[in-house]
């Protein structure tokens, strides 16, 4: 079923209380921080940005965003203002800040896929050559009060969605590659404690700039994956095995969502169609 439509490039659903969807437009340049409503028929201009990419909102009503266009993670305030909270550390820039998670100890954990959006992202698609070239992805831990930047690891193939699982590890997909990967986490992110969890691309589907996207977890501890160019979501079991594949109607999925408790639905945003649509699950999301 399709939710919402005639959006450019959709990514990072995020459900409000009221029923609503915050989610981002990543159009070249011109992209935009939007508010969906709850029936998907109307659409609403938070702030415009250059690529917004991940987002998050604290408590207060602020949204953290990913932004790719000009490196950096940035903040809209309730008024609608607009801070830069960091461009990287003064050794390392950020070069494509993607997804964004809050951790149990109160950080945000954001991946940044090593590559430019400039390099990469050209007028006919993604560059074949730039997507099988050489990436430095990195892993980073913000403190929102003190905004300290930390790099917790790096040298991944396209870093991109994260996500923390009822077993209180943090998990990262890499794009190229198809990985996942699991992080223990006990008061602090124990970072020479990474293990491959799963591997989710379909061998016998497309295989040109396809790989996990955005990733989240049921109530009961099976990871959902976006398969970008795959068109489909990957169910892994907590044991690292592919449950099922669930078709999309669009082959570029980014990210997903679980609806409202009890509504048995996932809305899924794609690419190329732009367009939010919703499958039937059985589960509830996982409340973190």
């Amino acid at each position: 079923m399709i939710f919402c439509e005639n959006l450019e490039h959709p990514e990072a659903p995020a459900l409000q209380a009221d029923g609503s969807w915050l989610i981002v437009q990543m159009k070249m340049g011109q992209g935009e921080v939007c508010q969906v409503s709850a029936d998907g028929k109307s659409i609403q201009t938070i702030k415009k940005t250059g690529r917004p990419n991940g987002l998050l909102v604290d408590d207060e009503g602020s949204i953290w965003v990913a932004e790719t266009w000009e490196p950096s993670l940035i903040k809209i305030s309730p008024d609608k203002s607009v801070r830069v909270i960091s461009r990287g550390n003064p050794d390392k820039l950020f070069m494509w800040p993607n997804d964004l998670v809050w951790g149990p100890d109160g950080a945000i954990y954001m991946t940044d896929s090593g590559v430019s959006v400039h390099d990469l992202l050209m007028p006919n698609g993604p560059d074949p050559k730039v997507w099988q070239g050489s990436m430095d992805g990195r892993l980073y831990r913000i403190d929102p009060i003190t905004e300290e930047v930390e790099c917790l690891d790096s040298g991944f193939r396209f870093i991109n969605g994260l996500a923390f699982g009822l077993d209180g590890c943090l998990y990262v997909a890499e794009t190229v590659t198809g990985h996942i990967y699991r992080y223990e986490f006990t008061d602090q992110l124990d970072v020479n404690s990474r293990t491959l969890f799963a591997s989710v691309i379909d061998k016998t589907g497309p295989k040109r700039v396809v790989g996990p996207d955005g990733i989240k977890f049921d109530d009961e501890g099976n990871l959902y994956a976006a398969i970008f160019g795959q068109g489909h979501i990957a169910v892994v079991a907590p044991s690292g095995n592919i449950m099922r594949r669930i078709t999309t109607k669009g082959s570029c999925p980014t990210n997903l969502a679980f609806g409202p408790k009890g509504s048995g639905k996932l809305y899924v945003t794609e690419y190329q169609r732009g367009q939010i649509e919703t499958l039937t699950v059985l589960n509830d999301g996982l409340i973190s």
